[in-house]
C-alpha cells in the first residue's frame, strides 16, 4: 500500500476569506489525526522564502498564526520529511490537471481520471473505476495520511487510559482495520475483552477522521457499563437513549447526536426504528448480537436495514439452534459472503444434524474473512479462582424494627402508587439493606417534599426519627471482625455515601487504616486515594460509581458490605480485582442481613447459578440468555411489589431461579457447541 513520502503535495481549497482574516487555515477532517495525534509539524513559507512555524489548533482543526496576505493563491501542503514528520505550507500557482476534461450533464467542465490499483486500495470498499479529481484527492489524502501507513501504528495505544491492551487484542484490532476493513464479527470467549477490542477500533477510526456518526446497540443491562467504559478508558462521550436531554428532544434526537448508545430493544420499536434506519451511520456496534441471529425477528430486520460503512458485531456464542444462524449474522456484516440462504443450506447444512455443518473447511475459509474468535487456551490467559464466603448477620432488635417498619411503608407506598416516585422508594429500600444511616438521610429528605400528603409526611418523619436514633452496629461489627481475620488489603464496596462514611468512621475507631474513594472526589483526590491504597493502606472503602474503570489487581480481597439487586453490578465489583492481570486467588466476602430482600436475592444467585464460581463475563451471558427487556433489578422489584406476603415473594423468586438455571444450562450448551464448531481456527496469529 502506498505510504506518505517526502515531496507529496496536497492542495487546500476549502478556505474562506473569513478564515484568512482570522489568521487560520482549516484542514480536511482526514488530516486531523496527523496533526492532532501523530506529532506532525508545519511551517508557512512566505513569498520571500522565509519560514514561519505554525500552531495547530485542535479545537478548530486548523493552522493558526498566518499573518501573511496570501490573496487568491492556491495553498499547497508539502511533506518535506517523514522522520520526523514535517510539512511546509506555501502559496503556489494552480496545479496542472491530471486527466481528460469531461462535460457533466449541466455543461460544467470537470476533471476525472483512472486511478491505479495501489491507489484503489486506499479508497476503502471502492467499486468505481473513475472518480472526480477533487473527490479522489480528498479520499487519498484523508486515507493515506490519516491511516498512517495502513494502520501499521495504532494511534489508540497512545491515548487509552487504565487499559493495557494485550498482544492478541492489538492483533485483533489490526486485523479488523486492515483485513476486514472495519466490518467484523468479534466472537472471543467470555472474559477476553471483546468490548475493549471494539472500543479500540472505534477510537482508531475516530482519531483518523474516518468516523463521526456512531450508533452502539446493547442489551438494556449493558448500556450504563458501555457508557462508562467509553468515557473513562477511551475519552469518548456517548449520549444514552434514556438521558433526559435525549428524551426531551423526542424522536428527533436520533438525528441530532453523533454518538448514541441505546438498548436494541428500544431501537427496534417505533417510532425509534424509523429514525434509526433513516440515518446514515459511519459505524454501528452491536453487542450480544446473538439476539439477532433469527432473521424472522424484529432485531434482525432492524440490523439489516441499518445504513453504515463500518459494522462490528460482538458475541461469544454465534450459534445456538442451527448452523443457519451463522449465515444470518454474517449476512448482516458482509452480504453474499456465505451466498444466499438457500445456497448456504444446500452446501453446508446436514439434513440429519443442523448443528454439524458439512464442508466445514470451506465454511471456515469463508468465515476467516469476517470472524475472529480468540480463546483462553490460545491466548495464554488464565483466570485465578474466586473463593466466596457469605456471612449472614442477625440485625440487632432496634435495627430489625427499623427494617421491618420502613420496608412495610415502602411496599405499601409502591403498591398504592402515591406521590412518592418509584425510583425514590426503591432507592430507600436498597439503602435500608445497606445501613440505617443511609436510609435515615433519605427518609428526612422525602418528608420535606412538597407533593407528599400529610399522612405520608407524618410517617416519613416518624421513620426518619426512628432510623436516626438507631445505631447501625451488626454489619459493622462483622466487618471489623473480618478485617482482623483477613490480614491482607481489602476493597470494601457500598452503594451509598452515608454507609461509606459510617464504615470509615468505625474503622478509624478500631485503629484500622482506611481510605475512601467515591465519585465526588476530584481527579487528584482520586489519584491520591489509589496511591495510598497501593502503598499499603489496609482498606479502601469505595462506592460503585467511584471505583469504575480502576484496575486494582494488587489487591485480592473484595467485601460486599451491601448487595446490589443487579448481579452484573456485583460482578463489576469483583471484576476490579478478578480480571486479566490478577495472579492470586480472589477472596469475595458478602455481608448480608438475615431475612432481608438482599439475603433472598443472594440465595437465589448462589443456589441456582453458583454466581461466584462463574468466569468473568459469564453472568452477563446467562442474564442475556433470559432475553428480558427489563434489567434484573427491575424484575426483582416487580416481583416484590406484586407479592402479598413474604411467602408469595419467595415462591416468585423460586420460579425466577428456575428460569436462571435454564438460562445457565442454555449458555453452557451454546458455549460447548461454538467450541466444537469453531475450535481454535479463528484466533489471531501472533
Amino acid at each position: 500500500m502506498p505510504q506518505l513520502l517526502p515531496g507529496d503535495r496536497f492542495e487546500l481549497d476549502n478556505i474562506l476569506p473569513r478564515d484568512l482574516s482570522e489568521g487560520i487555515i482549516p484542514l480536511d477532517p482526514g488530516l486531523q489525526s496527523l496533526f492532532a495525534h501523530a506529532g506532525a509539524t508545519v511551517a508557512f513559507q512566505s513569498a520571500d522564502t522565509s519560514v514561519i512555524p505554525l500552531r495547530y489548533d485542535v479545537q478548530k482543526n486548523a493552522f493558526a498564526g498566518i499573518d501573511q496576505n496570501v490573496g487568491n493563491s492556491r495553498l499547497i501542503l508539502e511533506c518535506v520529511s517523514t522522520n520526523p514528520l514535517q510539512f511546509i505550507l506555501k502559496a503556489a500557482s494552480p496545479l496542472p490537471r491530471h486527466a481528460d476534461h469531461l462535460a457533466t450533464p449541466n455543461g460544467v467542465q470537470e476533471s476525472r481520471f483512472a486511478f491505479s490499483e495501489g491507489d484503489r486500495e486506499l479508497l476503502i470498499d471502492s467499486s468505481v473505476t473513475f472518480a472526480r479529481l477533487r473527490e479522489h484527492e480528498v479520499s487519498l489524502m484523508g486515507t493515506r495520511l490519516g491511516m498512517v501507513a495502513g494502520f501499521d501504528d495504532l494511534l489508540t495505544l497512545q491515548v487509552v487510559r487504565d487499559v493495557e491492551p494485550l498482544e492478541y487484542q492489538r492483533k485483533t484490532v489490526e486485523t479488523v482495520l486492515r483485513r476486514f476493513r472495519g466490518r467484523a464479527l468479534l466472537a472471543d470467549e467470555v472474559g477476553l475483552g471483546k468490548t475493549i477490542e471494539a472500543c479500540m477500533v472505534l477510537l482508531e477510526l475516530v482519531m483518523r477522521g474516518l468516523v463521526r456518526r456512531v450508533l452502539i446497540l446493547t442489551p438494556p443491562s449493558l448500556v450504563e457499563q458501555w457508557q462508562g467504559e467509553l468515557s473513562r478508558k477511551f475519552g469518548l462521550d456517548f449520549i444514552s437513549f434514556d438521558a433526559q436531554e435525549f428524551r426531551e428532544q423526542g424522536n428527533a434526537a436520533w438525528a441530532q447526536h453523533d454518538r448514541i448508545l441505546a438498548s436494541f430493544h428500544t431501537a427496534k420499536r417505533e417510532p425509534h426504528r424509523s429514525a434509526v434506519i433513516d440515518r446514515e451511520w459511519d459505524l454501528v456496534i452491536i453487542d450480544e448480537v446473538h439476539h439477532f441471529r433469527n432473521r424472522t425477528t424484529q432485531l434482525w430486520k432492524l440490523a439489516a436495514a441499518l445504513k453504515t460503512k463500518y459494522m462490528l458485531m460482538l458475541t461469544a456464542t454465534p450459534v445456538q439452534n442451527n448452523i443457519e444462524e451463522l449465515h444470518s449474522l454474517v449476512t448482516l456484516i458482509k452480504p453474499g459472503l456465505l451466498h444466499t440462504a438457500k445456497a448456504f443450506h444446500r452446501h453446508f447444512t446436514q439434513r440429519s444434524d443442523k448443528l454439524t455443518p458439512k464442508n466445514i473447511d470451506e465454511l471456515h475459509r469463508l468465515l476467516s474473512d469476517v470472524m475472529i474468535r480468540n480463546r483462553r487456551a490460545t491466548t495464554g490467559i488464565a483466570f485465578t479462582r474466586r473463593i466466596a464466603r457469605t456471612d449472614t448477620i442477625d440485625l440487632t432488635p432496634a435495627e430489625r424494627e427499623v427494617y421491618a417498619r420502613v420496608s412495610t411503608f415502602v411496599h405499601e407506598a409502591l403498591r398504592a402508587g402515591n406521590a412518592l416516585s418509584r425510583m425514590s422508594l426503591i432507592t430507600l429500600q436498597k439503602e435500608l439493606g445497606s445501613s440505617t444511616q443511609a436510609a435515615s438521610a433519605t427518609l428526612r429528605k422525602l418528608a420535606t417534599e412538597g407533593h407528599v400528603d400529610a399522612k405520608a409526611r407524618k410517617s416519613l418523619r416518624e421513620l426518619a426519627a426512628l432510623a436516626g436514633s438507631t445505631t447501625a452496629g451488626a454489619k459493622l461489627d462483622r466487618l471489623v471482625d473480618l478485617a482482623r481475620q483477613f490480614p491482607d488489603q481489602m476493597l470494601v464496596f457500598t452503594q451509598f455515601r452515608a454507609t461509606q462514611s459510617a464504615i470509615v468512621h468505625r474503622l478509624e475507631e478500631e485503629g484500622t487504616a482506611s481510605v475512601a474513594f467515591h465519585g465526588g472526589l476530584t481527579r487528584m483526590e482520586k489519584e491520591d486515594a489509589v496511591r495510598s491504597f497501593q502503598q499499603g493502606t489496609r482498606i479502601m472503602v469505595a462506592t460503585d460509581a467511584g471505583s469504575e474503570g480502576r484496575n486494582l489487581q494488587f489487591c485480592n480481597a473484595v467485601c460486599n458490605f451491601d448487595l446490589p439487586w443487579n448481579p452484573m453490578k456485583i460482578e463489576q465489583r469483583i471484576g476490579r480485582l478478578s480480571r486479566i492481570g490478577q495472579h492470586r486467588d480472589v477472596h469475595v466476602f458478602n455481608l448480608v442481613a438475615a431475612d432481608t430482600l438482599e439475603s433472598a436475592i443472594l440465595h437465589l444467585l448462589e443456589a441456582k447459578i453458583a454466581m461466584f464460581e462463574l468466569v468473568v463475563g459469564e453472568i452477563d451471558m446467562i442474564l442475556g440468555t433470559m432475553d428480558e427487556d427489563k434489567q434484573f433489578e427491575e424484575i426483582i422489584a416487580d416481583l416484590w411489589i406484586s407479592s402479598d406476603s413474604n411467602a408469595q415473594f419467595r415462591n416468585a423468586l423460586d420460579q425466577l431461579g428456575e428460569r436462571l438455571l435454564r438460562a445457565k444450562e442454555a449458555y453452557i450448551a451454546q458455549r460447548e457447541l461454538d467450541d466444537r464448531l469453531f475450535g481454535e481456527t479463528f484466533g489471531v496469529k501472533s
